[in-house]
Parts: structure tokens; C-alpha cells; sequence
């Protein structure tokens, strides 16, 4: 679930940085990872590798933390403040183009999760001519709105924006924009519909913006290689495993640790997360990053021919040579 998108009345989970899972103490290495936002469905096979005792049988203790900022997750890691940080391959290209020194070991949701959510007199694309569109934060989601704009022939003069910041639920409910970008389609999408609030969901992928993973883990440059993120990534394989077989058990497990998920919202959430939760976390689809990279460059968000590999890696293939 992407960070800038939470609904208000969950922000007080991130008053001060929270640990989330303080497992027993294992005689392996200990992992730090740093959340994109509070805990959630799209967190489900870290609480799987967690609950199964995935990550205790590779030998790792794992703490999984919410950032008080969410755009700090990055920055920690990079300042070796944490071991890994989850965060979004859409944004993967500009923090290589900033030389940033972090590097994609494994993805943990590996199809997109960001929606153009539009209210219900917009049955098309073409609707938005003249329309207002509500966006959080300027940057990947401005590209991604140009390309769907012209997927069917406007462009983003044809279009009013304007910055509701986090609002993005009440500026539909409220009227005050036609259409939203920057919404998840496994929550936000989920919660106006379980309001009852009659609204229309365009899926970039559908309409121009290239296949990306959603949320994917760093770690830090000099450290991309080391043994504990292939065991990481093994343990996560399998966690994963375990919650396709077992989801109900996962969730009721979860529920009784965070009982701030037990609502409506975030049971359907964990259904509709589970078919998008990657299977083999450190595999690297080449052909998707580097047309995800050529996208940012299209729409000048990535300034820098950078090789692939200097900032996406498998963390089972070897080293490139110097």
C-alpha cells in the first residue's frame, strides 16, 4: 500500500516509531526492516515468515518496524540506520538518478496497486476533459496521469490538478475533485465501496503506464550480496507459501497480535492482497525495470542513463565483475 495514500484516521498508528514483532531471541543475524507504513495486508508474508518460523529456521531475527515518516524508510537504510527498507519500484529510478546508495534486493507485492479513482458520472477516460483531478504529491503519479491522459487522447492541459495531500478519500466523498491518482485499489478503492460511495477505478497499467512491482525491499549498495538477504529472501519464499495455504490462520494470528486490523476494511483488504503477494521475492524481472526506467526518462523523471544493475539486482546471481 503506498505511503502517501492512508486515510487520516489511521495516521495516529505512526505517532512514534512502533515495533511491530519483537520475536523471541534467535542466535542468528538480526534484520531491521523499516516499513513503507503501518502494518498491514500488503505485510502479510513478513507475518507469515514471522508466524511460520521461516525466518528462525534461515537463522534470522527480524524486526519489522512503522515509520513515523513514511519517507523515511529509504533514508534509514541508507544511512545504515536499518538492514532493509520496503519501498516502490516507482520511485526505484529517481533515487538511483539521486545517486542514493541502495539497490532492489526482492520484491513483496509484485503488481501495481495504485488506481485513478473517479466519481461515479466519469464512465471514461475521455470524461476528465475539464475535470478536476485530486493528487498527494507531485512526481511518479503526475507521469502516470500524463500517460493515461493520452492513452486516450487528452493531455494534462485538458485537466485542473490540484493538491489535496492525503485527503484523497474525502476530496471524492466531499465533491471537491472529480477523479483521485495516487489511491490504492486494495484499500481506498475497497473503503469508498464499502461506503457506498458510486465511483469508476482506472488501473495505470491498463491505459499507457508501464508494469511495475508495488513494493519491493533495499538494502544498502555494499551489502546487496551478503548471505543474510539470500536467507531473508528464502525465508520470505516461504512465508509466502505458508500464507497462500493458510491466509485465514495468517490473518487470525495477525488480528489477535494487531487487533487495530480487525475491521471490515482490512479483512477485505487481506483477500484482495493475497493474489498479488510475490511468490519468489528475489527475483529480478529485468525486462520490466528497464521498461519502468524508460517510462521515468520519457516523462523526465530520471535525468541519468544508469545500468540496471547498479541499483536492481537478484541477490542470487554473482556480482557483476568491477
Amino acid at each position: 500500500m503506498r505511503a502517501i495514500t492512508r486515510t487520516s484516521a489511521l495516521m495516529a498508528v505512526l505517532a512514534c516509531m512502533v515495533l511491530l514483532i519483537q520475536p523471541a531471541r534467535a542466535a542468528g543475524r538480526q534484520v531491521t526492516v523499516v516499513l513503507d507504513w503501518f502494518l498491514n495486508a500488503d505485510h502479510a508474508s513478513l507475518l507469515a515468515a514471522q508466524y511460520s518460523g521461516a525466518f528462525a529456521r534461515h537463522g534470522l531475527d527480524v524486526k519489522l518496524i512503522a515509520p513515523a515518516d513514511p519517507g523515511s524508510p529509504a533514508r534509514l537504510v541508507a544511512a545504515g540506520q536499518a538492514d532493509l527498507a520496503v519501498s516502490y519500484q516507482t520511485q526505484l529510478g529517481m533515487l538511483a538518478d539521486q545517486s542514493i546508495p541502495l539497490v532492489r534486493v526482492g520484491t513483496l507485492i509484485d503488481t501495481p496497486l495504485n488506481v485513478l479513482i473517479a466519481s461515479g458520472s466519469v464512465h471514461d477516460l475521455s470524461d476528465l476533459k475539464g475535470r478536476t483531478i485530486g493528487i498527494s504529491l507531485p512526481g511518479v503519479d503526475d507521469a502516470a496521469l500524463d500517460a493515461m491522459l493520452h492513452s486516450v487522447g487528452l493531455g494534462i492541459a485538458d485537466v485542473r490538478q490540484v493538491n489535496v495531500n492525503f485527503q484523497l478519500e474525502q476530496a471524492i466523498i466531499s465533491h471537491a475533485v472529480d477523479a483521485v491518482i495516487g489511491a490504492v485499489r486494495t484499500y481506498e478503492l475497497i473503503d469508498l465501496q464499502q461506503k457506498g460511495v458510486q465511483v469508476s477505478a482506472f488501473f495505470p497499467e491498463e491505459h499507457g503506464v508501464p508494469m511495475s512491482d508495488e513494493l519491493i525491499f533495499l538494502a544498502g549498495r555494499d551489502h546487496a550480496h551478503e548471505a543474510w538477504i539470500r536467507d531473508f529472501m528464502d525465508a520470505l519464499a516461504e512465508g509466502a507459501n505458508t500464507l497462500i495455504n493458510h491466509p485465514d490462520t495468517i490473518l487470525a494470528q495477525a488480528v489477535h497480535d494487531h487487533p487495530e486490523l480487525d475491521t471490515p476494511l482490512n479483512r477485505a483488504a487481506w483477500q484482495a492482497t493475497l493474489s498479488r503477494i510475490c511468490k519468489q521475492p528475489a527475483l529480478l524481472n529485468v525486462p520490466r525495470y528497464q521498461a519502468f526506467a524508460a517510462f521515468l526518462h520519457a516523462h523526465g523523471m530520471m535525468a541519468h542513463e544508469i545500468p540496471l544493475g547498479q541499483y536492481a539486482i537478484d541477490p542470487f546471481s554473482p556480482p557483476a565483475s568491477p
